[in-house]
């Protein structure tokens, strides 16, 4: 490509960078993570509790704060909130960061990833789930959403919801936790960069794309500033609470 920016020549279409790869995997891999271990404790309350989910557990997601503001009011705890919809939104969002996490994993090819999921890609994925039959197979061989699962799915893009949601979240937490660019990752930087160098068995040469998070938004169909600016101050200190799948 002649407007590449790669120098390691191991670049996917010349920008994107096999770390930046992983650092966009691993972030969508911690996301789902976190998000599914709040819904598994939710879901595996007795019977005769509600299985509604509760809003503050939405509001202890980070994920949370990617959602524009009208989307979130109808998540919150505010007086008036539709519980039964709450719920149904929350789950409907994280059923995309599930599509996100199955469409990067068949994007590996003789054992090598490649590439990374767009706006585009995600948003015609989560649509095909949407109406896929229940429990039928798909072109792609994997297994639809359950007939409760498209529900929800269905309710998060009818109030509004879209892929890119997800994936700013992915990619603005993969930036602040994830690089040496964002806040949180100082504290955690001995494991990251442990993480990041065994993903594939390979080192990977330095390269400019490593760190190019404003030219992977744009590839990716994303707006140049990220959704997720309301995010509380905690301190140096907070951190997400540790997901059962990481």
């Amino acid at each position: 490509m002649a407007d590449s920016t790669c120098s390691c020549g191991q670049c996917f279409q010349g920008w994107l960078s096999p770390r930046m790869r992983e650092r966009l995997e691993y972030s969508t891999e911690l996301r789902y993570g976190l998000a599914k271990s709040l819904l598994d404790t939710q879901d595996g309350l007795p019977t005769d509790v509600s299985r509604a989910l509760p809003i503050d557990y939405a509001e202890i997601d980070i994920a949370f704060y990617y959602l524009p503001t009208e989307l979130r009011a109808k998540i919150t705890s505010s007086p008036g909130t539709d519980v039964s919809q709450a719920d149904a939104i929350y789950r409907g969002y994280i059923a995309v960061f599930k599509a996100i996490k199955d469409l990067v994993a068949s994007y590996d090819e003789d054992g090598k990833p490649q590439g990374f999921p767009t706006v585009s890609d995600v948003d015609k994925r989560i649509s095909e789930l949407r109406e896929a039959p229940k429990d039928s197979s798909d072109a792609q061989g994997e297994t639809t959403l359950n007939t409760k699962a498209r529900e929800h799915l269905a309710t998060y893009l009818d109030n509004g919801g879209t892929a890119e949601f997800a994936l700013d979240c992915i990619v603005d937490r993969a930036r602040e936790e994830l690089s040496p660019l964002g806040k949180l990752y100082d504290a955690e930087k001995q494991y990251i960069d442990a993480v990041l160098d065994g993903t594939d068995g390979e080192a990977h040469a330095v390269c400019p794309n490593d760190l190019d998070f404003a030219l992977v938004r744009v590839k990716l169909g994303l707006p140049v500033e990220t959704r997720g600016v309301d995010i509380p101050e905690y301190g140096e200190a907070w951190r997400d609470p540790a997901s059962d799948e990481e």
